[in-house]
């Protein structure tokens, strides 16, 4: 699956990634980094990125995406981030600082412990997304996911699935002490309620 999702990228692209030999994956990633323009590198990281979706989906969930489903995926992803580039974002773009000045630090986790935030949001009339990362007592980043879900819309929902997708983060990362951390109270008050659905 993986083969065949790389044959249907850009011939220039291809032809640097078969081009280089490198064993170490995170030197890989750098040599790729320093060589290919700004637009092929997101390509390049997108696609990793899609791939390790679709093998997860499949290893975890016995979901299977066809190399077709997971290149066209790859595709609308990239236009839509040019299109929020164009559109909405000039500001944020163009001045990561002013941004970075107003951020509060979320509360630390308990000594040895990490942090998984979780998030849900709709895209009116086109799906629902539930989003979740994971950081460390020190604020390092130690992973994330994300999972995009055509036709639901309800943000409730949402947010329980997004604390659902924090547990299998966690699984996948290897990390046994953590909390979860959402900004539904509703969702929490569910969870805590047992609510069952």
């Amino acid at each position: 699956m993986s083969r065949c999702t790389w044959a249907l990228v850009d011939e220039e692209l291809g032809q640097q990634i078969a081009a280089t030999s490198e064993p170490n994956a995170k030197q890989w990633l750098f040599t790729h980094m320093q060589s290919l323009s700004h637009p092929l590198f997101v390509k390049l990281a997108v696609t990793l990125w899609a791939i390790w979706a679709a093998r997860r989906k499949a290893i975890h969930e016995g979901i299977f995406q066809s190399p077709h489903a997971i290149h066209s995926f790859v595709v609308r992803f990239i236009q839509e981030l040019v299109m929020i580039r164009e559109e909405g974002g000039r500001e944020v773009w163009a001045n990561p600082a002013a941004r970075a000045t107003t951020a509060r630090r979320p509360k630390a986790p308990p000594h040895g412990h990490c942090k998984i935030h979780v998030d849900a949001g709709v895209r009116p009339g086109r799906r629902g997304v539930a989003v979740a990362v994971c950081r460390d007592s020190d604020g390092n980043y130690l992973g994330s996911s994300a999972l995009s879900i055509h036709g639901l819309h309800d943000p409730a929902t949402l947010e329980v699935i997004a604390c659902r997708e924090a547990l299998a983060l966690a699984s996948d990362l290897n990390v046994h002490q953590f909390v979860i951390s959402s900004d539904s109270k509703q969702a929490i008050g569910d969870i805590n309620g047992g609510a069952m659905g």
